[in-house]
This record gives C-alpha cells, structure tokens and sequence, in this order.
C-alpha cells in the first residue's frame, strides 16, 4: 500500500485521472449506485454500504452536493461487469479498467488519507491494488464561466486486464477507506474500461455519432483515440522520430494530465463544450499556450501499470502566432507553404487527387490556383484534362452528380477566369442550361435540387447542401460570360428554406424548410452568403447567414455528412461575405490549426462530428484548407481576388 500524507501547509499534488469506456462494450461506464453521491443510502438500488460518513449539502465548496468521509469511514461498492463485449468482432481479451474518485478536500484537520482499494468477493481482507490520493484544503475554485472544471485531485485505481476478466464472473468490490484526522470529502466515483492494445478498428463512424474519434496531433507526432464522455485518452500510433517518440511516448499509453492539469470530463457532440473543453480542445490549447509563452514543450500525464508519469513532449517549432496565424505571419506562412506542398507532392499522374473523384480533383485544382505561382501551370492543366476526361458532358452524368458538376464547375470558372482557356466553357454553358433543366417540384410547389437529377429525397423535400455549391457556380459562370439562371430558378426554395429573422428564425440555412436547424448549417450557410456576395447581394439573408456562423461557430465541423471540406468553404464564404467575421473566428481556432499540423508534412486528420471517409483522410483536409490559403494573397475569386489572365 502506498501513503500520501497532505497537511494544511504543505499540499502536495499527484493528480491521475481515469478514462473513458468503449462505445462498443456491452456497458460503456460501468455504472455504479450513487456514484455522484446525492441520493441518500439505502434507497431502492443503492447497494453500496457507508459507515461513518454524512452528507454534505450547502458546502464551503463550490458544489451542490458531496459526500464527506469522515476518520475511520468506510465505503464499499459492488461494481457488476458484462461477460464480453456487445460487438462480436471486439474479442473481450485486453481490457483493463480505471476506477477513479474525485477528491474534493479536507474538513476539520490538517492530515487525511484516502484509500482506494479492491478486493474479491473470495478474498474480502485481500487489497489487489491500493493508491492513496493527496487531499486540498478548503475544496477547490468557482469553475471558470461555462467550462468544465477538473477535480483538485483523482485518487485511482488501475485494474489489470486478468482481475477485469475475472470481474465478469465474481463482482468485483470496490472500498474508499479515510485515515487520518481529517474528514475527506468526495464525489462521483468512476468505473471505465481500456484497450491495452487500441487501435483505429475502435474508432466510430463520423457522421452524427459521438466517438469514438481520432486525434491527429500532427505538431506533437502522434494520433490518439477519444471518446464521449471520458477524462482521458489512449495513444494509438506515435511516429517514428517524431517528437512524442523522442520524449518516450508509446501506443497504448493513457494520457490523464496535461501540463499539470487534470482533464475535464471531454464530449464529442458538437457545440461549447467540445470546443471548450474536450481532449481534442485542452491538448491543442494547452499547445497554443505553450507556444505564446515561449515555453518549447508540453507535458502529458500518463498513467500506466507502474503508475503515474509525467513527460515533456518538446514542440519542433517556436513563434508567435498573433500576427495571423494560421494564414499570417511567419508561422502562417510556413503552414500555408506545407498545405500547397503537400497538394504538389500527392498529384496523382493522372492529374487527380486521392480521395473521391467528385470532389478532391477540383479541390487540389482550386489550391494551386489560389497560389497565382506560374510554376503550378503544368499540374493545373493536368487537373483540367483529367475532368475533362473523366466527365466530358454533364448531361450524361447521373447519381449524386449535382455535387460533381458544382465542385468542377467551381474550378472549370476559376480556371477560365486565370487563363482564357475556352476549353472549358462549352461545359459550362452545358452544365448551367443542363441544370436547370434537371430539377423537380418539391414537397412546397418550388423548382428544388437533390443530389442528382433522377429525384428529391426526403419525400420530395429536397435539401439545400448541393444546391448552395450550385449557387457558387453560378455566380461564377456569371463572371466567365456564360448565361446561367440557376439562383433565380431555385430562388423559392432557397427562400422557404432559409430561417429569417424577420419570421422569428435564428438566420442560417436549413437543410429545407422542414429542417432548418442550427446545428448543421455551417457549410449550406456559408456557401450560400459566399453565392450572394459574389452576385453583390447585399440583403438580410447575408448579413444573418454571417451572423449565426459567428455566434455558433464551434458547430464548424458539423456540417451534414461533409464535416471536413463543409468545415474550410463554410469559412471561404464568410471571408469574402464578412471580413469581420472571418477575422473574429479564425484566432479561436488556432489551437486546431496549430495541433493538426505537422511541420514538413501539413495536416493530420482528427475526426469532425460530421464527416465523410470516402474523401480521404489527410488528403480531403489538406486540400480544403489549402484552397482557405488563397485568402491571404486573394488568389481566388471566391477568396476575394479580381480576375487576372495570370495563367497563359
């Protein structure tokens, strides 16, 4: 057994954390009676027993309710644990688990002890394993207005894999015991489940469901797995010579701290509390901060077998990052040269992009003509014959071609404007007349688009994603000369779809007027402020779509089925429809920018809350923020720029 004595003038801090259980386990946190501690024993499934404690309501503690544990206290609790996981492709070998409580201070003394121990139902005197934790005089501080404040300090528990085993046939029982003369006061007790060997097979899908999800710490060298509801996450890859590999970090470990503070609760829906305070979020601001205070390093917390350890991850790069960053500065400019690098070196020979053809071809087109750099000529023409090739006329296209012809007509009007070349309007002239002769009545009486011109889905409501490409298109085939009449056509439905303040509604655009939500607008809203901009509208809609991206832009990465590239064009638009905006969002984001990046390679992928694995990985999000770059230097129309026959 270990001892960890704290008195009032001289407070030592250990903390460690427990994580987070797997999604595909029959239980994902094995549940405990009363572990937040605010029902009263004895109650019906309350099975735990309490000798010598009291509860505490009204604390000198910033929290509602807790438990104190008085000297010579005991609880014991029985923790019941599923014979094997609900998956049967998930084997049950492997798993160890992490009991852990949250100690919340020291009443009347100045010395306590807290032990938490386990032991079977074989052998009730027998401690399997016992860590004490170190205890806070007078509790903790006011949580921070609308973040997640961790714990003074976790006392855990880690379980091996063999007694977690055994757990599935014998309860295991878990025993909080205070020493000392000090009360202890404590609360939500936590019981969750680890994979010794994680790896990407546990990761969840990305659209619309919370985690599992993948970390892409691309500054630090490692990728890493994180769920919904945990207070830590396990390292699934470290790369070689990379700065996680160098400090000692390996596959497997379970990061609990960083920088000495213990990790809140994470989520992984969309909104504040991600962004605020999720694994993904505190590792990235922690790096941010590193890197304004000048200091080159980060350390992570890990708890393994042996125990807690700390180690100091050291950051390949120093600067400061309020001069623009990740689009300006110093700093900006070596990220914006590792993106365009990047796109270079992944052309295919064909001229394409891996990832699908609908959509990375046009966007590593898109990029390289955003750099206005006569030295891409040749790789941009590569692109546009490949389109060409691929899909000669739009009339034959069928399926899901709206997003197609968008993203190619996107770039076949870019490409016209920078280089004259008349190869590509006769497709444009086809698309735009081709379009409009496509669409359908919808659910409302309005000419509407679906994802192809066989039908509207959702019983004839239609949607508006690939029709807010489509309104980009226009307005930029508009500018190359060709007639096109797409805006008008689907002016209706465009309308009747869009959540007008003036009606009472939040400002964003709805994925159709039966759904005009405030979760998933970002790129629909983005692109469609983008469509009117370049058209010179100046109306409410524009200025409300701009709006509502401001105030909710943690839901960035939600964009229905299209997490990442929705994510970069919805900030396209709002570059060029509202500077202001723009400016305002993009320094919240740094920490995500700044973690993802890899210094020589360009961005790892971290899952968003909405996404699309079919586009690729590193590729969909290297391009897409490679396009964003054009920002800058405005080396694109949709980025701001005015047309120049740059490209002969």
């Amino acid at each position: 057994m270990l001892h960890c004595e704290v008195t009032a003038r001289s407070l030592l801090f250990a903390l460690a954390l427990c994580g987070g259980a797997r999604p595909c386990l029959a239980a994902d946190s094995i549940g405990i009676p009363n572990s937040s501690f605010t029902e009263t024993p004895g109650e019906e499934g309350a099975d735990w027993q309490l000798t010598g404690g009291a509860w505490l309501h009204q604390a000198p503690l910033p929290f509602a309710e807790a438990l104190v544990l008085e000297p010579g206290s005991v609880l014991e609790i029985p923790v019941h644990l599923p014979q094997a996981p609900e998956k049967p492709d998930i084997a049950p070998q492997g798993w160890y688990a992490v009991a852990s409580v949250e100690v919340l201070g020291i009443l009347g003394g100045e010395r306590g002890e807290l032990v938490l121990s386990l032991r079977s139902d074989e052998s009730s005197s027998h401690a399997i394993v016992t860590t004490p934790a170190p205890l806070r005089e007078n509790g903790l501080e006011e949580p921070a207005t609308g973040e997640t404040q961790a714990s003074a300090s976790r006392l855990w528990l880690r379980i091996p894999p063999k007694a977690l085993m055994q757990a599935a046939v014998d309860p295991l029982q878990l025993v909080l015991q205070v020493k000392g003369a000090a009360s202890v006061v404590v609360d939500d007790l936590r019981f969750e489940r680890f994979h010794t060997s994680p790896k990407r097979s546990l990761l969840g899908k990305s659209n619309g469901f919370n985690g599992p999800d993948l970390i892409g710490a691309g500054l630090l060298g490692f990728g890493a797995l994180t769920e919904h509801g945990c207070t830590s996450f396990s390292i699934l890859e470290v790369r070689a010579q990379g700065p996680a590999a160098r400090a000692g970090l390996v596959a497997g470990d379970l990061v609990v701290a960083i920088d000495g503070r213990p990790l809140p609760q994470s989520s992984l829906a969309p909104g504040w509390d991600w962004f605020r305070s999720s694994n993904e979020a505190r590792l990235g601001r922690s790096i941010e901060a590193a890197l304004e205070a000048g200091r080159p390093r980060v350390t992570l917390g890990l708890l393994r077998s042996d125990g807690l350890r700390d180690i100091e991850v050291k950051l390949p790069l120093k600067g400061s990052l309020r001069d623009g960053f990740p689009l300006g500065g110093k700093l900006g400019q070596r990220w914006r040269d590792d993106l365009i690098e990047w796109t270079v070196a992944h052309q295919l020979e064909n001229g394409s992009w891996p990832g699908t053809r609908a959509v990375n071809p046009a966007l590593g087109g898109l990029a390289l003509l955003g750099t206005r750099d006569p030295r891409h000529k040749r790789r941009i023409k590569r692109c546009v014959k490949f389109l060409l090739a691929a899909n000669p006329h739009p009339r034959e296209m069928g399926g899901l071609a709206y997003w197609a012809v968008a993203f190619h007509g996107i770039f076949f009007a870019e490409y016209y404007l920078a280089s004259g070349d008349e190869r590509v309007l006769e497709w444009m002239r086809e698309a735009s007349s081709w379009l409009i002769e496509t669409t359908h009545e919808c659910k409302w009486g309005m000419q509407a688009f679906g994802h192809g011109p066989d039908g509207l889905p959702y019983d004839n409501k239609a949607l508006m994603a690939p029709a807010a490409h489509l309104l980009v298109y226009d307005a930029l085939a508009r500018k190359c000369g060709v007639e096109s009449r797409i805006w008008e056509h689907i002016e209706d439905f465009v309308v009747h779809s869009w959540s007008d303040p003036a009606s009472g509604g939040h400002g964003a655009m709805g994925y159709n007027a039966a759904s005009k939500d405030k979760t998933q607008f970002w790129s629909r809203s983005g692109l469609t402020a983008l469509a009117a901009t370049l058209r010179g509208e100046t109306g409410a809609m524009r200025h409300s779509l701009c709006l509502i991206m401001a105030e909710r832009h943690p839901w960035m990465l939600n964009s229905h089925a299209y997490g990442e590239p929705g994510a970069a064009l919805g900030l396209l638009g709002l570059a060029l429809a509202q500077r202001p905006s723009f400016d305002s969002v993009m320094p919240k984001w740094r920490w995500r920018f700044l973690s993802s990046w890899e210094p020589g390679f360009g961005l790892r992928y971290s899952t968003p809350h909405m996404g699309a694995p079919y586009m690729g990985q590193e590729s969909i999000v290297n391009l897409a923020y490679a396009v964003l770059c054009a920002v800058e230097n405005r080396g694109l129309v949709v980025a701001g720029g005015q047309p120049k026959r740059w490209l002969r």
